[in-house]
């Protein structure tokens, strides 16, 4: 009989474990491409899904850019109460969801920019009335104890000098913080760069907020007082030098159904009479909105997406889009 070399056994052994080594490495490997090709499937399908979302949001855009324009055609033969679109929303269904459209108006709000005055040449100085009528919004807003020093810091971190003004502060005013940095010299772009400028803490920003917005000129905004609301009563009082909040209030909830016909029927008011606007008082007020403020909310199956757009509406009716943000917090956003 012929005997089995032990070498040769020992062989056979180490072969098979090194093949059963190998077939799980690659049975690992394998794991690892299917579970990467899977996620790489999921995520091109999320953002498909996304994006599709997106175009969801820039169709109600079209769509309410169209309204405006109908909205101003309608108004210029009849009168048009504000209910019947300002804060209404609008439920659209989708095939897999549906879509949320809310309009307001953009105008009523004190344009912090409007702090100061552009000239042709492209500088920017303090605007004496845009300071007037900050200083009345913070009193307006209980917070005028507070207001030492705020306007003109304001004023300095918008004006094309590196002069401070009485009680402002420029670059050397942020020389000493933790992370120094100099003032943008620049309109804002946003609210929330408030907490940058020396003297807004976040409580003084909060109560502003509401009645307070950044457009991209320095011009002022003027006040529709067809659109007004009562919980908006501070710019109303703003606008006009010694108007109580409260009697503010009580002019908007006692607007007509369908609003005043012209700025005179409003301020023949009683509650305004008494008040002797000036020429530059009366232009604060106008029955025609320039911006409008959309907030959409796209909710699919896997997928939501908010958004704010900020729509500036021509002479011609046409509209507009200054801005946009996307995100859980748009809502919030552009006022």
């Amino acid at each position: 009989m012929k005997r089995s070399n032990p070498r040769w056994v020992h062989d056979q052994g180490a072969a098979l474990a090194a093949v059963l080594t190998m077939l799980a490495i690659m049975s690992m490997l394998a794991v690892v491409v299917v579970d990467a090709a899977n996620m790489g499937v999921r995520r091109t399908s999320n953002l498909v899904r996304m994006e599709q979302t997106r175009w969801y949001l820039m169709g109600a855009e079209a769509f309410a850019a169209s309204q405006l324009g109908e909205l101003r055609r309608r108004a210029e033969t009849t009168r048009t109460d504000e209910s019947e679109w300002q804060g209404r929303p609008f439920v659209f269904p989708l095939d897999d969801g549906s879509m949320e459209v809310e309009l307001w108006d953009g105008g009523n709000c004190f344009n912090l920019n409007s702090m100061v005055v552009t000239d042709d040449g492209g500088e920017r100085f303090v605007s004496p009335g845009g300071l007037v009528q900050f200083a009345r919004l913070l009193d307006a807003v209980d917070v005028g104890q507070q207001q030492t020093g705020l306007g003109a810091a304001l004023v300095d971190w918008l004006d094309s000098d590196s002069h401070a003004m009485a009680g402002g502060a420029e670059d050397g005013a942020y020389a000493g913080e933790a992370a120094a940095y100099v003032v943008a010299n620049a309109l804002l772009a946003d609210i929330s760069e408030l907490s940058n400028i020396r003297g807004f803490t976040p409580n003084i920003v909060e109560a502003i907020a509401p009645y307070a917005c950044v457009r991209p000129t320095s011009a002022p905004n003027v006040i529709n007082p067809n659109t007004l609301r009562p919980e908006q009563a501070p710019l109303l009082a703003m606008a006009v030098d010694g108007l109580r909040i409260e009697r503010a209030a009580q002019i908007i909830r006692d607007r007509p159904r369908g609003g005043w016909e012209t700025i005179d029927d409003f301020l023949r008011h009683p509650s305004l009479s008494e008040f002797e606007l000036n020429e530059a008082g009366r232009a604060q007020f106008s029955l025609q909105t320039r911006y409008f403020v959309l907030r959409t909310e796209v909710v699919r199956v896997d997928a939501r997406e908010n958004s704010a757009v900020l729509l500036e509406q021509g002479v011609a009716g046409n509209a507009t889009v200054v801005r946009r943000v996307f995100g859980a917090g748009a809502g919030k956003n552009l006022l």
